[in-house]
């Protein structure tokens, strides 16, 4: 009898070996969807252990990128880890929650940028082969396959992506072109010539209300846009935006007069989704250094039914 249940451990034993299977619940490789700004896309997440410590990555929450898993934690079902991931307004920490159940590892990310919080939902199951070098895995006898070019979700370069209400929120500093950090809501209008826009904004910065009203054009052969803009101290700044690429809008803006001083601004506009864009500014101040001015995230409001 015991001669039995030993040879029946070891066939066991030999079968998961041939399966490739880790006896971990988490290492291996995680393929399924993450759903967030930018709609569904396909993700992987890979978990490797070392001693009573994990490495990993993870990919999805920007095309063609893959970023490292920190500080990965499991305790019974539940995992958490951390990944940092560049962006136009600096490096930006996401936050995992999964949970682990047989073959399905589902759960979330999420990121606080600007005062609000922006979820990731990921729902993934075991698949595909080990890392090589870990238990159970292949060992890598080859070269890799050249990797895949995954197409970037792209907006059309269109004046009619900007049509309608954003809510938005600027952090930054204070400087000769307006106070910081500031909300509000900004409206752009077509034009009945369906080439250019009116853009009016209305927010407050410390409970102290302010206006501003911009015209817009768009060059669509070209890819260039003009913005002429009114601040809310009066101010004027002219700028040209160059958008041939799809994914953001370069901007060159005429030198602005201040009170005796050269005002020198840097402007990028981040395409991030259909209902989502980000502003990041630099400011020269009569000569001196470009500095981080501030950032803003803008989201489409919701047309009411």
């Amino acid at each position: 009898m015991r001669k039995a249940l030993i040879v029946g451990a070891v066939v066991l034993i030999q079968c998961v070996a041939a399966s490739g299977q880790s006896p971990d619940k988490l290492e291996g490789r995680w393929a399924g969807t993450v759903d967030g700004l930018q709609g569904k896309q396909n993700a992987v997440a890979t978990f490797k252990k070392d001693g009573d410590k994990y490495a990993g990555s993870i990919s999805g929450l920007r095309p063609g990128m893959e970023a490292s898993l920190k500080d990965i934690k499991v305790d019974g079902d539940k995992v958490t880890a951390k990944s940092e991931v560049e962006s136009p307004q600096g490096n930006i920490v996401i936050n995992y929650n999964f949970v682990v159940q047989g073959e399905s590892l589902k759960g979330k990310g999420e990121v606080d940028f600007g005062g609000q919080t922006y979820g990731f939902d990921f729902d993934l199951k075991r698949g595909g082969e080990m890392p090589a070098g870990t238990p159970g895995g292949q060992q890598a006898q080859q070269q890799p396959p050249p990797r895949r070019e995954v197409p970037q979700p792209q907006q059309k370069q269109s004046i009619n992506y900007f049509v309608g209400q954003w809510n938005f929120n600027w952090i930054g500093r204070e400087s000769p072109l307006g106070p910081a950090p500031r909300e509000g809501t900004t409206t752009f209008t077509l034009r009945s010539d369906g080439k250019s826009l009116d853009a009016k904004t209305v927010g407050k910065s410390d409970d102290k209300a302010f206006t501003e009203s911009a015209v817009i054009t768009f060059d669509e052969a070209a890819k260039m846009m003009t913005f002429s803009e009114r601040l809310a101290n009066g101010i004027q700044v002219q700028s040209t935006g160059d958008w041939r690429s799809p994914i953001s809008i370069r901007f060159t803006i005429e030198p602005i007069k201040v009170k005796g001083q050269t005002l020198l601004l840097k402007r990028i506009i981040s395409i991030v989704a259909g209902h989502s864009f980000t502003v990041t500014e630099e400011l020269s101040e009569n000569g001196g250094t470009f500095v981080r001015l501030g950032s803003a995230i803008y989201t489409r409001v919701a047309a009411s039914k």
